[in-house]
């Protein structure tokens, strides 16, 4: 006698019938011969992970066999919801990991192409898979990250952004070590470079590591333009975000500290427009700020043509309602607008938070200490910086250490790179 163990919520009820219970009845001959593709189980958790998984078991009293006859439901590969692709590929990461790694197979044609998997979760066990390119990843960087992500024991994993904890550790700062992406082309790539991507089962994200901070202002879809309207870009996006995150607080330490830097007739300008003004300049500015994250976290929660509309409203209504109650400067407002516009240049919206987080700590360093104050600041920023390494690299690179030759590597849209870019070649012992 055949008994047959199955989850009615996960099995396909057709497949069930077509495949395993007609063919059953029809004929007496063994189980092997009937579904050659049921794979025999062993263990007791092996049967266990099989049936959530939505496989049938099949017990023929001498062993048993899983047969996956699965009906779960699966998304489209639809355009990137969050990522810009005007001319490079359309589709999009999905919730399936299978699907996801296919995805990134049909853009690297590359039979060194290698997706190491594992199972993260004490309770609940979800897959976990690590993409790297077989000659061009560092193995040493890849025994490291393998080895923290073995060693992490959850209950079960959630969003691939999860990972970071054990990757990383407890992550206090805002400049995140790793980026993430909905487009297979864009993970395909990094592949490529010799990097590495995980993808977790459930998740339509991946993640991108290691990401040195310049490429944050980097973009595949540049290499489809002409080399100087590429450096063009990238030129005018690092100084949006150097605008943004340091403008604020050289505006506030200029008019409270510093005041003779500033040319006497625009000084005089200055002053008479703030004569009428109820908060000094630090707190109108600090206020304003705040206002400004509220606006831009509202446009991001509502989605659809609610968001759009917050953020008129926020800027127009609020904006010239705080001129005429005489609770901001028309300087002020110019400088709100100007940081708004420079902190979302950025194509990676990751890098946003870390703009808008520092920006206070510059405002505060500037309208305490002035100039002194604000300069300080940007040495410890960049002191900072430059000593992180992630997974053996330097953060900053090629900057810090100076690498000119890593700018002259291309993306195989534009041309050939070398297999590993000089800027990730490690240069140092891993941590």
């Amino acid at each position: 006698m055949v008994r047959i163990l199955q989850m009615p919520d996960l099995v396909d009820d057709k497949r069930l019938h077509g495949e395993l219970l007609t063919p059953l009845a029809a004929t007496p001959a063994p189980l092997a011969a009937i579904c050659p593709q049921a794979r025999r189980v062993q263990t007791l958790a092996e049967a266990e992970q099989q049936i959530l998984d939505g496989s049938a078991l099949i017990f023929d009293g001498r062993s048993v066999h899983a047969l996956a006859l699965s009906s779960l439901p699966t998304r489209s590969t639809d355009q990137p919801s969050t990522e810009r692709a005007v001319f490079g590929p359309k589709d999009s990461f999905v919730e399936s990991l299978r699907d996801n790694i296919a995805l990134i197979r049909s853009h690297l044609h590359d039979p060194a192409l290698i997706a190491k998997r594992i199972e993260i979760g004490n309770e609940a066990p979800t897959a976990v898979a690590v993409l790297y390119r077989d000659g061009a990843a560092n193995p040493d960087q890849l025994d490291a990250l393998v080895a923290r992500l073995q060693a992490y024991h959850p209950p079960r994993v959630g969003f691939v952004s999860s990972l970071l904890r054990p990757l990383y550790g407890a992550l206090w700062t805002v400049f995140l070590p790793a980026d993430f992406t909905e487009r297979p082309y864009r993970a395909a790539d990094f592949i490529f470079r010799g990097r590495f991507v995980i993808l977790v089962d459930g998740s339509p994200y991946a993640m991108l590591l290691p990401v040195p901070f310049i490429e944050y202002f980097m973009d595949e879809e540049e290499y489809l333009q002409s080399t100087s309207t590429r450096y063009f870009v990238r030129g005018l996006r690092l100084l949006s975000f150097f605008i943004a995150l340091l403008g604020p607080g050289l505006y506030v330490a200029i008019l409270t500290v510093n005041t003779t830097v500033l040319p006497g007739l625009l000084a005089v300008a200055v002053a008479s427009n703030r004569e009428s003004l109820a908060f000094p300049i630090l707190t109108e500015t600090v206020l304003m700020l705040l206002v400004l994250d509220i606006m831009a976290e509202a446009t991001t929660a509502m989605k659809g043509v609610l968001g759009p509309a917050i953020s008129i409203v926020g800027s127009l209504i609020v904006g010239q309602a705080a001129v005429r109650a005489n609770l901001a400067s028309n300087l002020g407002v110019i400088l709100l607008a100007l940081t708004a516009l420079a902190t979302f240049m950025t194509p990676r919206y990751a890098l946003t938070y870390a703009v808008r987080v520092w920006k206070y700590i510059f405002l505060l360093l500037g309208g305490v200490l002035g100039l002194a104050g604000w300069s300080a600041g940007i040495t410890w920023l960049i002191i900072n910086l430059s000593a992180r390494r992630e997974l053996g690299t330097s953060y900053l690179v090629p900057l810090a250490p100076l690498l000119p030759r890593a700018w002259q590597t291309a993306s195989p849209l534009h041309g050939a790179r070398p297999a590993v870019p000089i800027y990730l070649r490690p240069r140092s012992r891993l941590r």
